[in-house]
């Protein structure tokens, strides 16, 4: 589930129809139980925050780049 009001790029708010098919699809279907938290475009990436998880980077072609695996302290 997406709260499109957390999507922003560079040029402003994005719309759903900005974000690339096949990075859903990789969404749906490498995190299918995960929540995205926030969405942004930037010059040449999209970077999608996933709820209590990683970040996942994707270019404007809306292939997978990498995960940013976040750390928990403790």
């Amino acid at each position: 589930m997406t709260n499109w009001n957390l999507i922003r790029g560079t040029e402003g708010k994005l719309s759903p129809q900005d974000i690339r098919k096949n990075i859903l699809s990789y969404i749906i279907q490498n995190h299918p139980a995960s929540l995205i938290q926030y969405i942004e475009k930037e010059h040449n990436i999209y970077r999608i925050d996933i709820l209590g998880s990683d970040s996942l980077i994707f270019d404007l072609q809306g292939q997978f780049v990498k995960a940013n695996i976040r750390k928990i302290k403790g």
